[in-house]
Order: C-alpha cells, then structure tokens, then sequence
C-alpha cells in the first residue's frame, strides 16, 4: 500500500519503522543536538528540587537494576530512569516547547531516547534519529489540536509526549509497522496529565510518566502485546475523548521528519505562555524611581495565556506557583529580573516590591492576540503612557535562540553543578552522534 493511502495511525506507525534506517539532514541532526543540551541543561538545574527527589527516591525504592543513568541516582532499568529524568527535565518548567502540539517535548522523548538507548547499548546516530522520530510524532500529532487539548484541561506533554516516547522507543527496538502501531495504540490508552495540576509537582511528573509509559508501550509491543490501532484516527477515540465537543480533531499525519525546526526555547524558566508579556515587561523595565510612579499595568495576551496563567492573584504562595501566574512574571520583568531558575527557588520569600508591582497588573484576553504575542501598557501617576508590542517570544521559531543563547543558559543551569566540567559537557553534546560521545557524557553524569 502506498503511504499517501494509509490511514493516520498506520502512516505514523511506517514512519516510526522506517526511523532506524533514516539519514538525518544536518539541520535536523543539529536541531536534535540543541535540544539535548537544553535537556541536560534544564534536567541538571534542577537538582535541588522536591519533585524531581521525591519520584528519583521513589523509582529508586524499586530497586529495578539496569544500565540507564539516573541524574542524581543510582543506574536503573530504563523505564524508571526515564520517570526519574524525564521529571527533572520539566521541573524547572524551563525545558523547549511545540507551539503547534503546546507540548513539552523534549522531557519525555529525549528522557525515554536516553535511558532505553543505553539499556539496549544503540549508538548515538541510532539515539539521534529516534530521538527525531519520537519529537516529529508528537508535535505532527498534535499540531492543530494541541490549543483545544490545553483548553479543555488537559496537559499536551502527557498526551503527545507520551506518543512520541513511544514513538522513539519504538524505532530503537526496531518494531516493524505492525508493532510501532500497537505501541502507539497502547501509548494513547494512558495519554493524561490535568492543567489544573499547574503550579504544582504534579506537572512535572506529567513529563516523566509519560517518558516511562512510552517504553513500557514499546516493550509491551514488541512481546506482542496488541492495542486498540484505531485511535489516532480523526474521532478514532483519542481527540473525541480529550476534545468531546468537537472544536478540534486530530489532522493527518503528514510526516516530512522536519517538523523539529518548529521547535522553540524558553529563556526564561516560567511557563511559555507568559513569555511575550516578559519580554515587552523586560522592555518597558523603567527603573526603580519609575517604578514608584507606577500607577497600573495592563497586559493583553491571547485565550489560552489569559486561561491558564492570567487569572492567578499575583501573590503565588509557592515557587512552582510563581511560574504560572502572569502577573507575578510581568512584574519580574518589570523589575529587570531575568526569570531564571533562582527567581523561583524554594524557600519561598517573593520580594514585597515585585508583589507590589504584581498587584498592579491587569490580564486581559484577546482572541487576535496570538499565542507567541502580547501587550503591555503601563501608566505612570503623570499621566504618561508607555506601550510595547511583541509579536513573536525571543526562543520562538520566528525569533530562535541558537547555540550562542543556548551556550549561556547552559552555562547558567550547569557551572553551578559542574564548575568547568559544564563547558565540556557542552562541547560533547555538540558532537553526540559523531561516535564515541556517549561514554564522556554519561561519565560526567554519573558523577552528579
């Protein structure tokens, strides 16, 4: 049969079997590269936080031995390590983003490419291109409906994420057509995770069970466990479950393996969704003489902004809180703070001036504003008004971030951990896929 006659599932299910033997264009074997130094980058940062401990700690209660490396831990079998890794990539809620899928996905792909690649013993190209073949599932599927999955309450992470973690353990077991479809079916039939656990441990978690549930979908398929193969079809059972009214339907997977230049990165450690109104808030930042002066803020910023992070107080009572409440990130930005990782460390003590300022912001929605745009205004006692548009977020495809970027926030998440050993961490993340690069990388980690 030819592929432009197969239907949604058995298309993606033939592109994910033919991965092993895919040559990658250097552009994309580049773009997979940046995207593993932002993994590591964003996964090593957080080694101090309690979500990423507690479920390392919990995995390692297991005692599931194995060869995959766990950061911060013992060696595990590979499912396990990707739960605890691919937790600690979304913990800092710094980690890359689809816009099209509005999916983390990185966390769990690259965490489920990492650990059952080193439990299988793949090579770094054979990494490399399933790593490619996990991130074009889950964005090529969830482009289109991801907005709507979001809006109806459910976390894009836990449900591309976890395809694409199938997706990419499937293609490093070398599961033909038949086999990739039923990992994918038995993916799909775990695909969950709730926004209203934004702010919260739970979110992270959402990354790294999706990292472990798409192994275990891709081991069980490869012993000949057989799933539903019907749901990634449109109104197949997934998007009319997660989308009931019907607003959006999953679009055909058209699969061209280039959908990773799409992808985009945070400079700032918050959720995506207030970036644009950090970055004109960082532009506006008046000064602290100015800022006395400040009268009110008005931010305006697209639907889906507006939903999950424009009606918090302004006053978040934890770090991981701090992240989703846009008027607490716009006041930051105000106050010329970067939004790096230390701007929401534990113990939580928010500076009563930023709280002051955030206290003056108002949040408004506007369906022309999109998702990587806002506005903001800010009026001074004086009567003076000052204004500024962002119409694509610095990270974002239209305004990227390059080696250059990626270099520095590295630098900021790793040095801390590694002192000079980050700069050659850095230096053999460029060259993963070259051969003879995994053993440094996973000898530096080990090490943490």
């Amino acid at each position: 049969m030819a592929e432009a006659a197969l239907d949604n599932g058995p298309r993606v299910a033939a592109f994910i079997a033919a991965a092993p033997a895919r040559d990658l264009p250097p552009e994309i074997a580049d773009m997979a590269r940046l995207c593993l130094a932002d993994w590591l980058g964003v996964a090593i940062g957080a080694g101090d936080e309690p979500a990423g401990r507690i479920v390392r700690q919990v995995a390692a209660g297991w005692h599931a031995a194995g060869r995959a490396t766990v950061l911060y831990g013992a060696a595990a079998a590979a499912p396990f390590a990707a739960l605890a890794n691919g937790t600690l990539a979304h913990c800092l809620d710094f980690d890359d983003t689809h816009i099209g899928a509005v999916t983390h996905t990185s966390a769990p792909v690259w965490a489920a490419t990492l650990a059952l690649g080193e439990e299988l013993g793949a090579d770094e190209t054979a990494m490399l291109r399933a790593y490619v073949a996990g991130f074009e599932t889950a964005s090529r599927l969830g482009r289109g409906l991801g907005e709507a999955v979001t809006a109806h309450g459910w976390h894009g992470t836990g449900v591309f994420g976890r395809l694409g973690a199938a997706a990419a353990a499937a293609a490093l077991l070398r599961l033909d057509q038949e086999r990739a479809l039923n990992a994918l079916g038995a993916a799909a039939t775990q695909a969950g995770g709730l926004t209203a656990s934004f702010g919260t441990m739970a979110k992270p978690f959402h990354a790294g069970k999706a990292a472990m549930d798409g192994i275990v979908a891709a081991q069980l398929a490869a012993a000949g466990f057989a799933a539903a193969t019907g749901l990634l079809e449109p109104e197949g059972g997934l998007d009319n479950a997660l989308v009931q009214d019907g607003s959006a339907r999953l679009l055909p997977g058209e699969l061209d393996g280039r959908e990773i230049l799409n992808n985009s990165f945070k400079p700032y450690a918050a959720c995506h969704l207030t970036h644009p109104a950090v970055d004109a808030a960082r532009a506006l930042a008046p000064g602290a003489n100015e800022l006395a002066a400040l009268r009110a803020v008005r931010a305006e910023v697209g639907p889906l902004a507006d939903q999950v992070t424009g009606h918090r107080d302004g006053a978040p009572q934890t770090a991981l809180a701090g992240k989703f409440d846009l008027k607490y990130c716009v006041a930051l930005g105000l106050h010329g703070r970067s939004l790096s990782a230390a701007d929401f460390r534990e113990p939580w003590q928010p500076d009563p001036a930023i709280l002051a300022t955030a206290g003056k912001v108002a949040v408004a929605a506007d369906p022309a504003v999109g998702y990587t745009e806002a506005r903001l205004a800010l009026e001074f006692a004086d009567g003076r008004v000052a204004r500024r548009h962002v119409p694509v977020g610095k990270g974002h495809p239209g305004n990227p971030m390059g080696w250059d970027d990626m270099a520095a926030k590295f630098d900021g998440l790793v040095r801390p951990r590694l002192g000079a050993g980050s700069d050659r961490l850095f230096a053999l993340v460029r060259d993963f896929g070259s051969g003879g690069v995994l053993p440094g990388i996973t000898g530096i980690l080990r090490r943490l």
